[in-house]
């Protein structure tokens, strides 16, 4: 597989709208997927059918008298996960609201007819939510070729950082460049050393291996107290 390919075609150098409309084209496609909620502060994971109008943002419908919903009411948010192709996969962690357009309604139920059917005589019953904010990653997994990660926000949220990152106290050492696993490390006109997140596996044999780790190069989970 060529390297422009891996992640059909995208780089970094794309924008994060660019990213974010394959991401959301590759959901609209696959549909279901797994979707976890929390449930008092336990993980739990569901197949949901995610739909894309033609106003490019994904639905998803459920009833009222399923525990999704009551999760749902609690913590409107959902993680989905999957895997694509086997060599790819998708992660997307978003904030959703119930919608009541009745424009949408009609085109959800357009597309899923047996929906409608089933629930033809207790349309009350359901709830229709939106995806409306959130942040993922497409990521192609580990064959013969390397790793490659994009990461995308929409909604108005920002794009989750990675880890670790190399900061201006770096003394150009070159120890993490050459302990990095994916080759992702690489050196500035100035000496210094940074990190290409495209091509970061994001394991943290770097900031293990540095002389200067908490200074020069940075854990982000230390940062929060993650640890």
């Amino acid at each position: 597989m060529e390297e422009k390919d891996i992640l059909w075609g995208l780089t970094d150098v794309n924008t994060m709208e660019e990213i974010r409309e394959k991401a959301f084209a590759l959901i609209g496609k696959i549909r279901f997927m797994p979707a976890a909620t929390v449930n008092d502060g336990q993980p739990e994971n569901r197949i949901l059918d995610f739909n894309r109008l033609s106003d490019g943002n994904l639905y998803f419908m459920t009833s009222k008298g399923k525990p999704t919903y009551e999760q749902l009411c609690k913590r409107p948010q959902l993680v989905l996960n999957t895997l694509i192709d086997e060599r790819y996969s998708l992660r997307l962690s978003a904030w959703v609201s119930e919608t009541e357009d009745q424009a949408v309604w009609d085109e959800f139920f357009k597309l899923n007819p047996g929906t409608k059917e089933m629930y033809r005589k207790n349309f009350d019953i359901v709830a229709l939510y939106k995806l409306d904010r959130g942040e993922g990653e497409i990521f192609h997994l580990y064959a013969n070729e390397r790793i490659r990660r994009l990461r995308f926000a929409f909604g108005g949220d920002e794009i989750r950082s990675m880890t670790y990152r190399i900061t201006e106290e770096c003394v150009g050492c070159g120890v993490c460049q050459e302990n990095c696993v994916e080759r992702a490390i690489h050196q500035k006109e100035d000496g210094k050393y940074y990190i290409k997140e495209m091509d970061c596996d994001d394991c943290g044999i770097c900031y293990t291996k540095c002389p200067q780790a908490d200074t020069a190069l940075i854990c982000r989970l230390k940062e929060k107290g993650e640890t």
